[in-house]
Formats: structure tokens, sequence, C-alpha cells
């Protein structure tokens, strides 16, 4: 049981980018209205009224391929599929992650098909076997959406703005820009690009975007909020509406992310503080200015490797140490060894 004092110092509201938090605004089962909100808002060229959620945990096409659990996925009336992910920690490798996950719902559209048809055609026939040998599919897509809100900045071309926090990709022709197909299509909301302050929101996406980023720094609903679409997003993420049960599960996950980015930070100084103190050693040993600088090159490097054994030991996968450091998988493999 949680601490009656505790749950009382707990004001405002959530933090949006905590799993837990971001599921019960959005993922919750029985009030789809700030997600119906959300993506009417961000998809722009739709009108969705209702959702249906599905089961998040999807099996690939045979025993031995890999699970995906997404954080949000749902259905609307007309057959299109939406997958929304909150992604708090850096991957060198998120758009092909992306492009995986979009995939398995995809490719299950054909399963789909099958027991629909199945389904139908099952009092008409005596057997599973015949039945199915006359079905026939023609690859008629149902759309696919992927929206990734994402705590950090992707890497881009050289001329694509600091501040561009919105992008949106389909499958086109390199040359003349003709849209090949339009079943696939990922948003990417970069939380790490967007640095307004309140009185700069210029529209509703801005207002989404900044909610994200700094809910949990509100007291109050601000004024600047008014608009009906977001009174469920502030509803659900207002702590006095939590359950007892509620507030522990967040105060555990705060927890959890403390600790997490303050492991990275720990992690990062720690290597650069080793790596100076190396270079600099090896540097005046040398006691030539050629020797400093191949000193202080030696000791970085001694420095990141030893920051990726350390954060190996604490349980970070390699693809996150070489985002958190910015190293590449064969210096991962070289100081791991």
């Amino acid at each position: 049981m949680m601490k009656k004092e505790a749950k009382e110092s707990m004001r405002g509201f959530a933090k949006l980018t905590l799993d837990f938090s971001f599921k019960r605004v959005f993922g919750n089962g029985t009030d789809n209205e700030a997600l119906i909100s959300f993506l009417n808002r961000m998809i722009g060229d739709v009108e969705i009224k209702e959702v249906r959620l599905l089961p998040n945990e999807r099996l690939g096409l045979i025993h031995s391929d890999r699970k995906v659990v997404f954080d949000i996925y749902c259905r609307d009336k007309n057959g299109t599929d939406f997958i929304v992910e909150m992604q708090c920690a850096r991957q060198t490798f998120f758009r092909d992650r992306a492009l995986y996950y979009a995939a398995y719902p995809l490719v299950q559209q054909g399963h789909r098909a099958l027991e629909e048809f199945t389904e139908l055609h099952s009092r008409k026939s005596e057997g599973n076997k015949s039945i199915q040998s006359g079905f026939r599919w023609d690859f008629n897509l149902k759309p696919i959406i992927l929206i990734g809100i994402l705590n950090f900045s992707m890497d881009h071309c050289e001329d694509w703005p600091e501040d561009k926090y919105y992008s949106s990709y389909m499958l086109r022709e390199v040359n003349s820009g003709e849209l090949m197909n339009d079943k696939l299509r990922f948003i990417f909301l970069e939380l790490g690009r967007f640095n307004k302050t309140l009185d700069e929101l210029e529209n509703l996406t801005d207002k989404w975007m900044y909610a994200f980023k700094h809910m949990h720094e509100f007291t109050e609903r601000p004024q600047e909020f008014s608009e009906k679409e977001f009174d469920v997003l502030f509803n659900l993420s207002k702590i006095a509406n939590f359950t007892e049960s509620d507030i522990n599960l967040y105060l555990d996950e705060m927890i959890r992310d403390n600790d997490y980015w303050n492991c990275i930070e720990y992690a990062k100084a720690e290597a650069i503080a080793e790596g100076l103190a190396i270079g600099r050693s090896e540097g005046r040993a040398e006691g030539r200015a050629e020797g400093r600088a191949e000193g202080r090159a030696e000791g970085r490097a001694e420095g990141r490797a030893e920051g990726i054994r350390k954060m190996s030991a604490a349980g970070f996968t390699s693809e996150q140490i070489g985002s958190i450091l910015e190293v590449s998988e064969e210096e991962i493999a070289a100081a791991l060894r």
C-alpha cells in the first residue's frame, strides 16, 4: 500500500512519455476519444470516428519468428490499422524497426482474408480443405499507418530544418515523386526537435507536441489548451483521477525512468572523464605535440571502451550503447572481447 502522504503529494498531471501513463491515456480500452483526436490531428486527411483496440502482441508467420509488441494497435471501421509507438530512448535503426513493425499487420492481411473467406463459406462445405482450395485473394490491402512519438531527434538530410519535428513518409518514385502506393505510411513526431514555449504554439499539432513534452510540468490545465479535443487527454492524465494502484504503478515507472537516464548520464560522463585523463597522461609522457594528440586519441578510445564495458555490464544492449555513446558495432564488439 502506498503511504497516504505520498499520494497527497502527487499533484498535476502525469508524464506522457512513460509507458504506463501513455497507455492509460491512449490504450485504456474504455475511452478512445483521446486516441481518436490524436490520430485525426496527426494524420490530417482522415476522419476517424471510432477505433477498436487490438491485441498489441503480434506473432510471426512461423514459431521461430520474433514477436513484436506494439504500444497501441487499433483499427477503424474501414479496416485501416494504426500503430502508435512512444519511443523514449534513441535507437540507431529506429526507422528499420518501424518498417519491421508495419510489415506484421501488412502480411497478416492475407491471413485475415483467408479466415473471413473460410468463415463465410463454412456452412456451404463440410471440410476446411475444400473451402480453402477455392480461396482467392486480390491483394487489395487496407492502409497501415504507423505514428512514432520520439523523445529524441532522428538523423535527416543536411538541409533538414532543425525545428522541423513532423515528417510523413510514403512509397514514391525517386525522380518524379509519383506515389507508388498509399497503403503504407509512417509519421514521426520528434520531441527532440520541438522547443517552442507555451506562448509560441501556433496550431493544434504544436499543442499536442507541447503536451507530450511538458504535461507533467502542469499544475492545472493551461488556457491555451481550451479546445474540446484535449478534454479527455487532460482528464486521463490528471493524477487526482488515478486509483491508488495507478499511482503505485506510475511511481514505480518514474523510478525506473530516472534510474535509466541516470545510468546513461553516468556512463557518458565517466567515459569522457577517463578518456581525457588517459589522454593527458600519455600526452605528457610523449612530451611532444604529436605525442599529446596521439595520446588523447588513444585515451578517448580507451575511455569509450571502458564506458562500453560498464554499460554492457549494467544490462544495456549493443544497439542502446551504440546510440548513446555514438560508437560503431565494430568498436563495441572489440571492447567486449
